[in-house]
């Protein structure tokens, strides 16, 4: 049987892998290696991997610690876990951005840094709607989304699961086929957002789809190493490998994981990367783009890891920060 801690810390060793699969994601896209194994397997890009990996996670959380949370309490405790973050992040790379195009008017109108204050601009640009976006990515506007739905899941979780599960299922397979949500790419669709975090909420909400069985462990193996190692029959836009990916890797590192007794020391260490996780999330892509733009002729390990260093210790600062102003 495995225990609660060290349950809790396989889901921060999972939320560790999946920033770091989509860290390496953008750094490669960003020095050109398109076709590294980095960057992308058989059946598409490990970014989508890495936000399926997330979407999973969150859907999985948001449900165990808000189950029986009080709506309002509910809305106070998510608006902490997004906002001063992204607040903070955002001014910070916002003002570089503008000193270093002399222009703080570089994104338009003043009216449109509401964007960016509310957390969409990124997703926005979707629908070429121009504004100052500069951290963070799609998944910022699509995780808020979420959030804001939770309340409506979680009473269709305990009313009518076996439909909601049906009706989200049929919406996320007619988006892989006939893009529901034109324009938005389908890792980004609302749909495949959804289908994700309601699978994390199904996950916590019925503990037997996560208990460990040999026959389970073997089929997501096999599963993995298929979609990794080999090109499958091509369905709609493929995102359903990728998606399919994402579930296997998560059921294998929690089982993996679980079984492994920590120690309070490493415990703590894996909490604490594991807590810093948004902020990295936020500024990396930026960092990444800007060293690489000046460090271009040095060797790319050296960037890859200041780039990654940089990010870690400006999350560290963000999350000290934002630390301060919930207490």
């Amino acid at each position: 049987m495995t225990n609660t801690t060290n349950r809790k810390t396989s889901f921060d060793i999972i939320r560790i892998l999946a920033i770091l699969i989509i860290f390496n994601y953008h750094f490669c896209i960003e020095a050109g290696l398109v076709d590294s194994i980095f960057c992308s397997h058989k059946n598409g890009g490990w970014g989508s991997v890495g936000t399926t990996i997330f979407f999973l996670l969150s859907g999985y959380l948001i449900h165990m610690g808000s189950k029986n949370t009080q709506p309002l309490v509910y809305i106070k405790k998510r608006f902490f876990s997004i906002y001063p973050a992204l607040w903070i992040s955002f001014i910070f790379v916002y003002l570089l951005t503008s000193l270093k195009l002399h222009n703080f008017l570089w994104g338009g109108q003043p009216w449109r840094l509401i964007f960016s204050i509310v957390g969409i601009d990124t997703y926005l640009q979707y629908y070429f709607i121009q504004a100052y976006a500069c951290v963070g990515e799609w998944f910022t506007g699509m995780i808020l989304f979420l959030y804001a739905s939770y309340l409506l899941l979680r009473f269709l979780i305990k009313k009518c699961p076996v439909i909601t599960t049906i009706v989200i299922t049929i919406l996320y397979f007619l988006e892989c086929t006939h893009e529901l949500q034109p324009i938005v790419p389908p890792d980004a669709s609302v749909f495949t957002g959804v289908m994700l975090f309601w699978l994390g909420m199904l996950m916590q909400e019925y503990p037997f789809i996560l208990k460990e069985y040999w026959w389970k462990t073997a089929i997501a193996i096999i599963i993995t190493l298929l979609v990794i190692f080999v090109q499958l029959p091509f369905y709609g836009n493929v995102l359903p490998w990728k998606n399919l990916l994402g579930i296997t890797l998560f059921y294998l590192i929690n089982v993996l994981f679980s079984k492994i007794n920590f120690g309070s020391n490493a415990g703590n260490a894996l909490k604490f990367f594991s807590s810093i996780s948004f902020g990295v999330y936020l500024v990396h892509h930026f960092i990444i783009a800007q060293l690489y733009y000046h460090l271009t002729t040095r060797p790319i390990i050296l960037i890859y890891s200041l780039a990654l260093l940089i990010s870690v210790i400006t999350a560290i600062a963000i999350t000290k920060i934002t630390g301060l102003i919930k207490h």
